[in-house]
């Protein structure tokens, strides 16, 4: 089917089942006409902007009956109103158990009473937080002052019973989401009680003029069959897909536990249960569905999701920026939100795994821009995945992750195969990661000529471990199929290798130098392959 070029504003999910699909001989294509773009969208304009009485640097519009955490003016994902103002962070001091409160240092009595949509965005390690705050409260000396910040219960319940991400004395945090706060060009904040939207423009904008969209959907595209039944043979092909949403933040609190698989519940033992973040495109239970030169932006979690039994499924050739969260999410990493983490996934139905999916070829920049520990590829468990010749670069936390459940055991993961990435400028603000960052056994899998370089030097004491490649807890294979390292070109690093109490059997090879011949062909082949290089073109057009 030919797609004819327009804005395809969804009120609800499109959804494909077992008889959208093909069949085994036959596939059905949903292809955007070449003469346009396709827009496929949850986004809603904000119209009726005028001055502030109070502030004429300041417009408001009125915006009743929504709910959102992003916003974009002009195409760009503005900034939500916060303290102190974008970058620059507070810093914690101590964690107080008894009352669950967080000391901050320094007094921010502009915080006060009375903003009941404030929250916290704290950063531990190599996860983030967004929590709801209950109060705020100073005290001190006059040379020396302090705030202390108390939370939500639902919140405070997980944040101070989970030993991990660790309790440290110092973390970077910052307050956001109070009209107090609204203080600097491209900021904004909406009252939802009131109804109403603010934002400070740049100077000498005219707002009637300026195209604010906000997001109303959290999932555009559903893809899913049944265990006997898939979604067979779809095509998915030069379509853009934009402006989706997700408040569970909001309504919870968000607290990352790794790769932005979230907790709904923590104990002391670090005994953890976590949620699984909703995508823009989702697919389950399907087989040979492929997605092919699409433009994923500006969306609100994750933006493709693999999520299980799919089988030979693919992204290919895709550009995707300015995701919230992960750009590509693959496979299971529990085998439910009631199974402890730290479980290996082992379904009883084999046709949960998914196995022989590809990720190549793509493009994956400015993704995790809200949801910071997320990362550009997110594999839990998958077997046999080919994540290939892409190029990620530009994100706060790890470019590709493979693995979870710091596990030993036996799982559906083997002979996963990351080779010929281009990964740089990863690991820009969080901490404990890598390009390639691996977990838990899993044979046969094999890391062999990536390019891994560019990655930032550590920022102080906020950042001392990032790696090119970071093995961890019981990263390992068997003797039959070890884990295999090989021909992987390494520069401008701070750190080659990491291996994290792994497992056995890897089979490590020296890293190549960039200014090796050996090293100089490996860079010259990792990334987009020739016939995908124009995306790389395009970002530089814009």
């Amino acid at each position: 089917m030919q797609i004819q070029p327009g804005d395809y504003f969804l009120a609800e999910p499109l959804r494909f089942g077992p008889e959208d699909g093909g069949s085994a001989t036959q596939r059905v294509i949903y292809r955007g006409s070449g003469d346009g773009q396709v827009l496929i969208h949850s986004g809603k304009a904000v119209t009726g902007w005028r001055p502030t009485p109070d502030n004429p640097n300041i417009y408001q519009a009125p915006l009743p009956n929504a709910r959102f955490r992003q916003l974009y003016v002009e195409g760009k994902r503005a900034i939500r109103a916060r303290y102190p103002n974008q970058g620059t962070f507070l810093e914690s001091t101590d964690w107080d158990y008894k009352d669950r409160e967080l000391i901050v240092l320094g007094k921010h009595p502009v915080l006060g009473e009375g903003n009941p949509g404030l929250e916290i965005l704290l950063l531990q390690s190599w996860a983030e937080s967004y929590l709801r705050v209950e109060k705020v409260s100073n005290y001190g000396l006059s040379f020396q002052k302090f705030t202390r910040v108390s939370f939500r219960d639902e919140e405070s319940g997980i944040l101070f019973n989970r030993p991990y991400p660790m309790h440290e004395p110092s973390h970077r945090l910052y307050f956001e989401n109070a009209r107090e706060l609204l203080d600097a060009e491209g900021e904004w904040y909406h009252d939802e009680a009131k109804g109403t939207l603010y934002y400070q423009p740049p100077a000498d904008v005219d707002m009637s003029q300026v195209q604010v969209m906000y997001p109303t959907l959290d999932t555009l595209l559903i893809i899913e069959g049944t265990s006997g039944k898939p979604v067979v043979n779809l095509r998915f092909e030069n379509l853009s897909f934009q402006y989706s949403n997700w408040t569970y933040a909001s309504e919870h609190g968000y607290l990352n536990s790794q790769t932005g698989q979230y907790n709904h519940r923590a104990e002391p033992n670090n005994d953890q249960y976590v949620y699984r973040p909703p995508a823009a495109v989702y697919v389950a239970r399907a087989e040979r569905v492929a997605f092919v030169r699409n433009a994923f932006r500006n969306l609100g979690s994750t933006a493709l999701d693999l999520h299980y039994g799919t089988r030979h499924c693919a992204a290919v050739g895709n550009k995707f920026s300015d995701i919230a969260g992960s750009a590509v999410a693959l496979a299971k990493f529990t085998q439910d939100p009631l199974t402890e983490y730290h479980k290996p996934f082992q379904p009883s139905d084999s046709t949960e795994i998914c196995y022989g999916d590809t990720v190549a070829n793509n493009l994956i920049e400015r993704a995790a821009n809200y949801y910071y520990g997320c990362v550009g590829v997110a594999a839990g468990y998958p077997s046999n995945a080919q994540i290939t010749h892409n190029t990620i670069r530009d994100l706060p936390y790890s470019g590709i992750s493979v693995g979870y459940g710091w596990t030993d055991q036996p799982n559906p993961m083997q002979d996963n195969f990351i080779a010929y990435n281009d990964l740089s400028d990863v690991v820009k603000m969080l901490n404990d990661g890598a390009a390639i960052y691996t977990l838990s056994y899993q044979p046969g899998t094999r890391l062999y000529q990536n390019y891994l370089h560019d990655l930032s030097e550590p920022l102080e004491h906020w950042q001392r471990i990032k790696y090119a490649i970071y093995c961890d807890e019981k990263t390992g294979g068997s003797a039959e199929k070890p884990f295999v390292i090989e021909e992987n070109v390494v520069q401008g690093v701070p750190g080659s290798l990491n291996l994290h109490q792994s497992g056995i059997m890897l089979l490590i090879y020296p890293m190549h130098l960039a200014s090796q011949r050996n090293g100089r062909q490996i860079v010259e082949a990792a990334g987009l392959q020739p016939e995908y290089r124009n995306l790389l073109e395009k970002t530089k057009n814009k």
